[in-house]
């Protein structure tokens, strides 16, 4: 998509005399300076550009950063030209978003004529950039420290195992697995363990340890979500899926994922899962929202998670924090997980301030009828 944006002065438009002999020569300065003004923007050429977040409530943040910037470089831009830049940020910026939350809009800039310099105005072009959730997490080995995610299993998903029964009786299925920091330890008990990973990087990891140590692991990769997706019905006596929910989008897929769940889960058994929740009182409007999927701290509100396991065989047991849990729980030298784990399970991803934020990661265990 290409918008033209012009501010441009033409030589027809300033006076000239048929017989410029009879008129006195300009000598006032002021003219001058900005005759040769004009004629040195003639000289200048300018291009680059913006990577900009695909959050579709940043339009007029956008605008007036954009508007500013053309103002900066002399294109001083009329009403039409601003509601054309508008209408051409806020489609690109829907489309994108519409495709990931992890989108970026490229806008781009340069002169619309190279031989009239910025005189000639400017051209805006726009291009979004997608980059999956598999993609970016690709490439997390070459960029972070292993371990990824934590040496440790999760204390609270270990303390319900331990009132499961006998491990060789007590299946378990483990959505988001990646390498298997929950699914290893689980099957190292003696667990059967089924994990569900989407990520293509992780699930071929976790395959490949647990054939090295013979451990009863089956790895599907796929994301939970799709309808094609397909898992066993009334098997597992606990379905786990830890730092799966932050990825999510919209409060149906909540909804989905629980049905999912629900369908898997023996009579009496468990589903734990962690998720932003919104505090009392707080209610997020759509940047908050929408920057929470870019973050990876999809938030969601407690109406919004009673109204999506509403109608299921589920009964909400416990509503916990997953800081407080897991720093009580886990050995000191497990704490914290990994670097970056506090700043995020306490919402500082999203809301980078000092105070208290409005979400936190939440341990949400049901147990179905």
């Amino acid at each position: 998509m290409t918008e033209n944006l012009t501010n441009t002065v033409s030589t027809s438009e300033m006076p000239v005399s048929e017989s410029p002999q009879d008129i006195a020569p300009v000598t006032d300065t002021s003219r001058l300076k900005l005759a040769l003004q004009e004629k040195l923007k003639r000289g200048i050429n300018i291009n680059g550009e913006f990577h900009l977040p695909c959050v579709p409530s940043m339009l007029d943040d956008y605008l007036k950063l954009l508007s500013d910037f053309l103002k900066l470089v002399g294109q001083n831009l009329g009403n039409p030209e601003t509601e054309n830049l508008k209408t051409l940020l806020g489609n690109a910026l829907a489309a994108g978003f519409k495709q990931s939350p992890h989108a970026t809009l490229i806008v781009s800039y340069f002169p619309a004529n190279s031989q009239t310099g910025l005189s000639g105005g400017i051209t805006i072009d726009t291009k979004i950039q997608v980059q999956s959730m598999a993609d970016k997490y690709h490439s997390w080995p070459q960029i972070r420290p292993e371990p990824l995610f934590g040496s440790y299993p999760d204390a609270k998903v270990m303390e319900i195992v331990a009132e499961l029964g006998e491990p060789k009786q007590s299946p378990i299925l483990d959505v988001g697995a990646g390498p298997g920091r929950n699914s290893l330890p689980l099957a190292r008990l003696g667990h059967p363990v089924d994990a569900i990973e989407l990520t293509p990087i992780f699930a071929e990891k976790l395959s490949a340890t647990a054939t090295a140590e013979n451990l009863p692991v089956t790895v599907t990769q796929g994301d939970v979500l799709d309808p094609l997706l397909r898992m066993k019905t009334y098997r597992y006596k606990l379905a786990i899926a830890t730092e799966v929910l932050s990825h999510f989008r919209h409060p149906e897929q909540v909804r989905l994922f629980l049905g999912k769940m629900s369908d898997s889960v023996l009579s009496g058994g468990f589903i734990l899962f962690s998720t932003f929740l919104a505090v009392e009182g707080y209610e997020p409007d759509d940047m908050a929202k929408q920057m929470s999927e870019q973050s990876w701290s999809y938030l969601i509100t407690k109406q919004e998670l009673e109204t999506a396991i509403e109608g299921l065989p589920l009964e909400i047991i416990s509503n916990e924090s997953v800081i407080e849990y897991e720093q009580k729980h886990l050995p000191k030298a497990a704490w914290p997980p990994t670097t970056w784990f506090i700043s995020w399970a306490s919402g500082r991803d999203l809301f980078p301030i000092q105070e208290t934020p409005p979400i936190e990661l939440r341990w949400i265990l049901v147990k179905r009828f």
